[in-house]
């Protein structure tokens, strides 16, 4: 027997009512039809993209430039890999980092071939997959009925075992928290005695914290039965050591792994690529190291730009293959992108060209402060809605999100419908988490959250000291809650209404306990009749009563799509789609609107026209950034790499010269960006003024302005200013260097400045 069918054989050993597994990208599914499949798959793709697909055995580094079509040179290599080397489909590994580009990749091959047994998915999808099939020979508490926890959850849990480390939650926050254990995680855990990443403001307090709450966190995911994201990458690798002979199995499976992104990828998952790609050494990663963009959450450069050294072997190289034939962008966008990131060191040399022509110069704005940046901005996008121009093909980017109020705010004005990418998104919903929580705990009744969640929905009268003495029931038995609010001996415990509560919540939890079994849109169905929610969410009074029952339709619309499209997928299954849910993938909705959203949301995605905002020292690059030397100056100038590549065929870069930035009004100067870029290719980017204030190395403000007079203004002083204009002082606050005046402006309202660097010309006498 194969390894395949050994291991397929083994995962098909479970208990028989367990819903069959997995969905999504995660699921084998039936074999297509080879449609236009053909012998000459090799004619459209341009010599290097051929020269990347028939590769033959060993390892192989795509250096894929922006827009050079590495998802066709991946899947046509799949395709090629099945059809031309007779390789089985479910021999055939292939990762990527969203679920929108695990299904695009999908849907491709199997145009092509059959891909019955073939695992295509994200890494966290594969991770999953894995352990649906596997975690139970890691000898933990988990089952494979495991709840996955997201963000949300995790922040909620934090909240809580913070202040059970006798510690303030207000203070140390648990979002940061949840940031520490993940980089822990990532880094390893205590799988690689990891070091904890805990560096906050508070100094040996934050190390104090972090090793408290991360214990009590550990312990919790184990006793509710639960893995968080970064479980579904490190628990793979603690069940390959527990049972070295598995991971042998799984990297004797797959002959061919291909990773796309590879450039984004972190410790634990070059880790996993390198145990499961170890038996047949036939790997093949994708990337660009110009586009490595998410070192903030664990992504390591390195293991691009050293992938020929870590997995040349035997003296045999490793094959390098640099696609840099561009299919999106015009040349003078493609200049543009070059002349910036060849400044960088940490790089593989490459240059993109293309065939599309030269093209517009990119733009330069310079515009007085945020709401004229805004302006200005909404102005020309209405320009170009008048002359025929679909709003659909428009994208504002921007480097932090405090700088989307201001944004929205100008296309408001302008009448510009818009669609915010990253805001509240669809699963952060209240209806929906409540839905979901109900289901979380039909599939895992050790899900202490999920059941939390499940006890006040709709409410029962179970109030917090009700809910705490429950809890508290529960630990000390240790049994999970959902088994204490069903122990006569703990009902006794309550009262009155909360006592009745209580009896209804069981009674429902019972009588929906089959519901397991359903497929997603009948189990959602039955959860909504079960407990009443329909009449729940019709009581609520509030604007939004009306949006909460379309949501609740929706999400009966999505499991529905999830039946049709993933037969025996199951509610399980539905369920792990959900968690697995990621932000670009809400994009394609609102198609009629200007897309808002920060450059590391833009990667990725293409835009006919591209505005990127706020291209000022200190924002882009981000003062975090340049504190923290060469490296990170490096990321922030990949990050607006990033961002010029998203233009097809206009671009146009803005920054203003005021900025509000905490309640503050502050000079800014141009990004030091904006001088590397080529002056045969920008229009406006080397202006004298603009050009010496960014080469100005010593960045000497002090010495181009006034002294600071916050000590000879007063309350009810005319002033003027180089841009607000006319205004007046409302209210004066410090001295010296750090004075600060709230003035009203006739044309700009009221701004918050600080008058060390404000210029500020008195006018007129205080008022009597």
């Amino acid at each position: 027997m194969s390894p395949i069918d050994w291991l397929d054989a083994r995962a098909a050993r479970e208990p028989a009512e367990r819903p069959a597994e997995l969905p999504a990208d995660l699921e084998d599914e039936p074999a297509g039809e080879r449609a236009g499949a053909r012998a000459d798959w090799l004619v459209d793709l341009n010599p290097a993209q051929r020269e990347a697909v028939v590769h033959g055995d060993g390892p192989l580094l795509i250096l894929a430039g922006a827009g050079s079509g590495k998802t066709r040179v991946i899947t046509t290599r799949i395709a090629w890999l099945v059809r031309e080397r007779g390789v089985h489909p479910g021999a055939i590994l292939a990762i990527t980092f969203t679920n929108k580009a695990a299904r695009e990749m999908r849907e491709r091959v199997e145009r092509l071939v059959p891909i019955a047994g073939m695992w295509i998915g994200t890494f966290h999808a594969m991770g999953a997959r894995l352990l649906r099939r596997e975690i139970e020979a890691l000898g933990g508490p988990w089952t494979r009925d495991f709840t996955i926890w997201d963000t949300h959850d995790r922040t909620t849990l934090l909240k809580q075992l913070v202040k059970d480390a006798g510690f303030d939650p207000t203070h140390f926050k648990p979002s940061q928290v949840g940031a520490w254990i993940s980089a822990w995680k990532n880094a390893g855990g205590e799988r690689a005695g990891a070091q904890a990443l805990a560096a906050g403001p508070n100094y040996g307090q934050d190390q104090e914290v972090f090793d408290a709450v991360r214990k009590l966190y550990v312990d919790a995911l184990a006793r509710n039965g639960a893995l968080d994201f970064d479980d579904l990458l490190l628990k793979p690798l603690e069940l390959f050591d527990a049972q070295p002979g598995l991971a042998d199995l799984y990297a004797e499976r797959f002959q061919h792994v291909l990773v796309d992104e590879y450039q984004d990828t972190n410790a634990i998952q070059y880790q996993l690529v390198r145990v499961l790609s170890a038996r047949h050494r036939n790997l093949a990663v994708c990337g660009d190291p110009d586009q490595s963009i998410y070192a903030w959450r664990g992504a390591d450069i390195r293991n691009i730009l050293d992938f020929e050294r870590d997995f040349a072997r035997d003296g045999d190289a490793v094959h390098v293959v640099k696609l840099e034939q561009n299919y999106r962008s015009t040349q003078r966008i493609l200049d543009t992108a070059h002349g910036l990131i060849q400044h960088n060191r940490a790089r593989k040399d490459k240059r993109l060209w293309t065939e599309r022509g030269q093209g517009e110069l990119v733009r330069v704005h310079e515009c007085g402060d945020e709401n004229d940046e805004a302006d200005t901005i909404a102005a020309s996008i209405a320009a170009a809605r008048e002359e025929g121009r679909r709003l659909d093909e428009i994208a504002v980017l921007y480097r932090a999100n405090f700088m989307q109020r201001a944004l929205e705010r100008g296309l408001a004005l302008a009448g510009l419908p818009y669609q915010v990418l990253g805001g509240l998104e669809f699963y952060e919903r209240r209806e929906v988490r409540d839905l979901i929580a109900w289901l979380q705990l039909l599939c895992n009744e050790s899900d202490d959250l999920a059941c939390q969640r499940a006890l006040g929905v709709p409410a029962r009268g179970i109030g917090d000291k009700s809910l705490q003495d429950l809890k508290a029931f529960a630990a000390e038995r240790r049994i999970p809650l959902a088994r204490a609010a069903a122990s006569p001996e703990a009902r006794a415990l309550l009262r009155g209404r909360a006592k009745a509560g209580l009896e209804q919540f069981t009674s429902a939890l019972e009588a929906l306990r089959a519901v397991r079994t359903l497929p997603a849109a009948d189990a959602m169905q039955a959860v909504i009749a079960g407990i009443g929610y329909a009449a729940h969410v019709a009581s609520m009074d509030d604007l939004d009563q009306a949006s909460r029952e379309e949501n609740v339709q929706e999400l009966i619309a999505h499991a529905s799509a999830f039946d049709r499209d993933h037969a025996g997928g199951g509610l399980l299954g539905f369920l792990q789609d959900v968690a697995l849910v990621n932000d670009v993938d809400g994009l394609e909705d609102g198609g009629g609107s200007v897309k808002l959203l920060t450059l590391h949301a833009a990667k990725g995605l293409e835009f006919r026209e591209v505005w990127i905002a706020g291209l000022e020292e200190e924002l882009l690059p981000h003062a975090r950034a340049i504190a923290a030397g060469d490296e990170g100056i490096e990321e922030e100038r990949r990050l607006l790499y990033v961002g010029i590549t998203r233009a097809m065929a206009q671009l146009h870069l803005c920054w203003a010269r005021f900025r509000g930035i905490y309640g503050n009004t502050l000079p800014r100067r141009p990004s030091p960006f904006l001088a590397e870029l080529p002056a045969d290719s920008v229009d406006g980017a080397h202006e004298p003024e603009g050009a010496r204030v960014v080469l100005d190395e010593e960045h000497a403000w002090d010495g181009e302005w006034d002294e600071p007079r916050g000590a000879a203004l007063r309350p009810g002083d005319e002033v003027e200013h180089d841009h607000f204009g006319r205004g007046r002082v409302e209210d004066v606050q410090g001295s010296g260097s750090t004075a600060k005046a709230r003035v009203w402006f006739a044309r700009h309202g009221m701004k918050h400045l600080a008058l060390q660097h404000a210029r500020l010309r008195r006018v007129g006498g205080a008022r009597g």
